[in-house]
């Protein structure tokens, strides 16, 4: 997966509820959210090529099929992200990447090759999950024809890249290992965000990064490491879980952030916040439920097959003791 630290808020602000990232707070020193996600890139693809032993490619036909889809999809998705915040909301934001798991268990198994099974349970889960995300949002969603545009392209980028992730890492698995994809993932991004960074013009302001403290410097390493992390994790994550769990995880890490500002931190919040955070954890572990009762349930038996045991059953009790 491709690092998303920066990518989830480019705007400055920090984290909504908890307490505000590294990321978040190099941000607040220097605003060049598009330099910052490159220089995590650069820092992670340097850590793999440390140890290039550890990398595997097995084929160049593989590398190209990663390389043309994933990484890509990544920027267009950075990118819209950038835009539709300049025509609506963070919240409304928020809004519609927590209706992105409902649109991705309805095409997940077309795209994946996968059988996922879906009940009333996970969907009214979800249903749920994104109740309360609107309660949370509610007095900070706005947005124009324009930014829903946006944020359905945004949307639609990112269910693209999970779902291709989840191919090529579990169903059809390319012959690359984790850390050979974490190489590719952030190479190859690299290249559109060179571009990116230049249209949004932070390079005239890169001479800010000279000024940054050495607590921001600090802060900015910080974030780079925590960024290796989560490609890490991300990538191994998309291994053992569907596309659509790995969204509904990926979105409910905020909101625990947020109730863990409220609990521990007393931090203010309206009831709007709190019921709203409280609903969201609430159909975040009624989906968990949902799932794995689905996955307990026994896996039934082809008539062929219970015929022909019954057939293996009736010879067996014929034969002689």
């Amino acid at each position: 997966m491709p690092l998303c630290c920066a990518a989830d808020s480019p705007s400055s602000e920090p984290a909504r509820g908890g307490e505000p990232r590294p990321v978040s707070l190099v941000l607040r020193a220097v605003h060049l959210p598009i330099t910052v996600v490159m220089i995590q890139m650069a820092f992670t693809a340097g850590i793999l090529c440390v140890a290039p032993c550890g990398l595997h490619f097995g084929s160049l036909q593989h590398v190209i099929r990663w390389s043309v889809t994933v990484p890509w999809l990544f920027t267009a998705m950075l990118t819209s992200s950038m835009l539709a915040l300049r025509h609506s909301s963070m919240g409304a934001i928020v809004v519609l990447r927590n209706v992105a798991p409902l649109v991705s268990m309805a095409i997940e198994g077309v795209i994946t090759g996968e059988r996922i099974e879906v009940d009333g349970a996970t969907i009214l889960s979800l249903l749920l999950i994104l109740g309360g995300v609107g309660l949370y949002v509610s007095n900070d969603v706005a947005f124009s024809p324009t930014g829903v545009a946006w944020m359905a392209f945004n949307m639609t980028a990112g269910v693209l890249e999970r779902l291709l992730q989840r191919r090529m890492i579990a169903v059809e698995p390319v012959d690359i290992n984790k850390t050979g994809l974490m190489l590719l993932n952030n190479v190859v991004s690299l290249l559109p965000m060179s571009v990116l960074v230049y249209c949004t013009g932070e390079v005239p302001q890169w001479r800010l990064l000279a000024r940054l403290s050495t607590a921001d410097g600090m802060l900015l390493l910080a974030s780079c490491v925590n960024a290796v992390a989560i490609s890490w994790a991300g990538i191994n994550a998309q291994a053992y879980v569907t596309a659509t769990t790995f969204m509904v995880l990926a979105n409910l890490n905020k909101f625990v952030v947020v109730a863990f500002g409220i609990a521990v931190l007393h931090e203010a919040s309206s009831w709007q916040a709190v019921v709203g955070c409280g609903t969201s954890l609430l159909g975040g572990a009624a989906y968990a439920r949902a799932r794995s009762n689905l996955a307990s349930r026994p896996t039934p038996v082809k008539c062929s097959e219970a015929e022909a045991d019954d057939e293996d059953d009736e010879k067996a009790s014929l034969q002689p003791a």
